[in-house]
């Protein structure tokens, strides 16, 4: 389910047709209940896709802002209708108008938190930090890992396979980076303390860490 999606009206959580209320209730437990933190305060226009019974509306809301820390500000409503396709498709053009290489259009987590010693935020697409990762922590994408601040834990990037995927953070010190099925640790050469942000790719099947702006 892709969960949360922000509109010009605002954040909405989005809810495929063929999913029964219990499967809504795990959906919502997978995605946000790991990123409480960051959802907490967050205001939803409403809930879209599925058309929901009264019931079903009001037993979600309930969940959304109780347990979750959300507020849902539209009353129960039958239009259900998804972002439009022209909508989806000028979303699409903005990006690639980009006058740069190496453009990235995929989901994204953020997270503003610090990352504590066994927390474990795992992502299907990429995943930004703005906050430190704490030695213990582990932080899993199919996609590229972004941190804002220190990376002393796990970070597991391209996990689906993805070899073009990177972990990149202000001051890399991780305990193990893994991209795909490659694993590098500290003692390999990760883990020294630099004065410029660093990035770890795949080059020629081996982990490379390299500054993430390399012509400054």
């Amino acid at each position: 389910m892709r969960y949360v999606k922000g509109t010009k009206e605002g954040l909405y959580i989005l809810i495929k047709e063929d999913m029964d209320l219990d499967k809504i209730k795990d959906n919502l437990k997978d995605k946000i209940k790991p990123s409480k933190r960051f959802f907490e305060g967050a205001k939803i226009v409403n809930f879209k896709g599925k058309k929901l019974t009264r019931e079903e509306f009001d037993e979600l809301k309930d969940l959304v802002e109780n347990d979750y820390g959300m507020s849902v500000l539209g009353d129960y409503t039958q239009d259900t209708d998804l972002l439009s396709d022209k909508e989806e498709a000028k979303e699409n053009t903005a990006y690639e108008k980009l006058p740069y290489d190496n453009v990235i259009q995929d989901k994204v987590l953020m997270v503003r938190a610090t990352v504590r010693s066994g927390q474990l935020i795992e992502y299907n697409g990429n995943i930004v930090i703005i906050g430190d990762v704490n030695p213990g922590a582990q932080i899993k994408a199919t996609g590229s890992i972004v941190v804002m601040g220190t990376m002393r834990g796990v970070a597991h990037a391209g996990s689906n396979g993805d070899y073009g995927a990177f972990v990149s953070a202000l001051n890399l010190l991780p305990a193990q980076i893994r991209i795909g099925d490659i694993i590098t640790r500290s003692p390999d050469g990760l883990g020294i303390r630099t004065s410029v942000p660093e990035m770890a790719v795949v080059k020629r099947g081996l982990i490379l860490v390299e500054p993430y702006l390399p012509n400054r």
